[in-house]
């Protein structure tokens, strides 16, 4: 059988002792079953308990866990795993020389605008990315040059893309705008995306420490604080 996690009904949020980081599942799966853990993609354990020590990720990452069958615990079933939540956003777009709107056919570059945090409008006091239009420096479309027709009537279109820097939770907004040799900017493209990314890593205290533990040797209760994740 597959990598499975129909049986997997909790996964309790890791703890770490300072050495390990401590994952523990709850499942419905009989006794005996053999479960897989992947972390970043990348199976890191197997075995039949439901509680694992791993070594810290250094990075965010994404941990799957789930169950497979007797004689599977090697398999590698990475690439059969859920697809991670996305948290970037990749722009794709035709264009070319025939946006000029002086007709010269100068046109140097596109600029990314974009919402600085989730929510918020297009910020266009600094583009988040400059794209060249022909980095070559020799035109590749207009007028009889390229193909035909997808930037108007016998003029060609290139395809530009641009892929954003991880993106929290929410709706952003972006704009692309084409740019002749003197700086002159023409209409803007615009577009909105909803993200549904990870949760961030509790922000860092000035020494670095993501996680502290305070103990009572009275009470003999160890307390856990962290700050909030960054937005």
């Amino acid at each position: 059988m597959p990598f499975e996690q129909t049986s997997i009904v909790e996964v309790k949020p890791p703890t770490w002792d300072g050495a390990t980081l401590h994952l523990s599942w709850v499942s419905t799966a009989p006794a005996g079953t053999t479960f897989q853990v992947y972390v970043g993609r990348r199976l890191a354990w197997y075995g039949t308990s439901r509680w694992v020590a791993l070594t810290m990720p250094d990075s965010r990452v994404r941990i799957d866990v789930g169950t497979v069958g007797a004689g599977e615990a090697t398999a590698d079933f990475s690439a059969s795993l859920p697809p991670a939540p996305g948290d970037r956003v990749a722009l794709s777009w035709l264009g070319g020389s025939y946006l000029d709107p002086s007709g010269r056919d100068d046109v140097a570059g596109f600029l990314v605008f974009g919402s600085r945090r989730a929510g918020w409008d297009v910020d266009y006091t600094e583009p988040l990315a400059e794209i060249a239009a022909y980095p070559g420096g020799a035109p590749i479309d207009g007028f009889g040059i390229g193909g035909f027709g997808q930037g108007g009537y016998g003029r060609a279109a290139s395809t530009y893309r641009w892929t954003s820097a991880a993106l929290g939770s929410g709706t952003w907004t972006f704009a692309v705008v084409s740019f002749d040799r003197a700086g002159n900017q023409g209409t803007k493209a615009i577009m909105t995306t909803n993200i549904v990314a990870p949760p961030r890593p509790p922000a860092a205290d000035s020494d670095g420490y993501r996680l502290r533990c305070i103990y009572d040797p009275a009470t003999r209760k160890a307390t856990l604080s962290w700050n909030p994740s960054p937005i």
